[in-house]
């Protein structure tokens, strides 16, 4: 599933593909993917409109629909989400479950194979966000608020990063990433790191989600000191070489270091 650093790079795209056009059609063909608005509602909300500005709130990308409308569109990139932007009809992308035609001639293609990502419209993100039950944006929140988050909660440090009621836009291949750079194993009850370590959690989050959206989520770019690119099967550790072990957790698979990763988090 997309994860901050991929919706991240939705965002810039739609930047600087689809802002300050008019919208001429807009063309619904996977109605399952609306979320609390019907076709008809959203083609009226869209039409003769245009996109002014996007904001991102962890795995959401809200885009403004002319400034001081007070309506965003709101989309969730579920699984296999993307966005593309192209003029040759002849070039529409397969999966293409909404496309809004511009009056220049282009089109946005929201492109959802499995049909689990959604498209909504919402007054703000704010709104949003709140009617969501969403915690702050991994990146916008402060070390103070993250400490005392964290040290609220009694599961383990892997499904705390990842629960988006918590903080929002971790997913689980980053979440993996920052333990392992934090040296936190991922069952590690998160409220028995102590403040300092909680500190490091944080700086070490912005780190690593900051890095990936520079490299633009290509795995081969990623600093050699990264676990992602050796997060497979036989995979190892980047700093040793050491054989990487898994575990299940909330149905997910985690990947760590058992050398550079303990219980304690130290």
């Amino acid at each position: 599933m997309p994860e901050l650093p991929d919706v991240e790079y939705f965002r810039i795209y739609l930047d600087a593909t689809s802002l300050h056009k008019t919208i001429d059609t807009v063309d619904v063909r996977a109605p399952r993917i609306l979320e609390e608005v019907t076709e008809a509602q959203l083609r009226s909300v869209l039409a003769g409109r245009s996109f002014q500005s996007t904001r991102r709130h962890g795995k959401y990308v809200c885009v403004e629909i002319d400034a001081g409308a007070e309506k965003w569109l709101v989309m969730h990139f579920g699984m296999t989400g993307r966005l593309a932007y192209f003029k040759d009809i002849g070039d529409d992308p397969k999966h293409g479950r909404l496309l809004i035609g511009f009056e220049n001639g282009y089109f946005l293609a929201f492109v959802n194979q499995r049909k689990f990502g959604h498209i909504a419209v919402a007054g703000s993100p704010e709104a949003f966000a709140e009617a969501k039950g969403l915690g702050p944006d991994a990146l916008s929140i402060g070390r103070e608020d993250f400490v005392a988050r964290l040290g609220k909660r009694r599961g383990s440090a892997k499904t705390t990063l990842m629960n988006q009621k918590v903080l929002a836009g971790i997913g689980n291949i980053y979440a993996d990433e920052i333990l392992f750079q934090t040296g936190v194993h991922p069952k590690t009850p998160v409220n028995a790191l102590d403040e300092d370590m909680r500190e490091r959690l944080h700086s070490v989050m912005e780190d690593v989600l900051h890095t990936a959206i520079a490299v633009m989520r290509r795995h081969e770019d990623f600093p050699e000191s990264f676990l992602i690119p050796q997060r497979h099967e036989g995979g190892v550790c980047p700093l040793d070489g050491t054989p990487l072990e898994t575990l299940e957790l909330s149905g997910r698979k985690a990947y760590f270091c058992p050398e550079h990763q303990s219980h304690e988090g130290t």
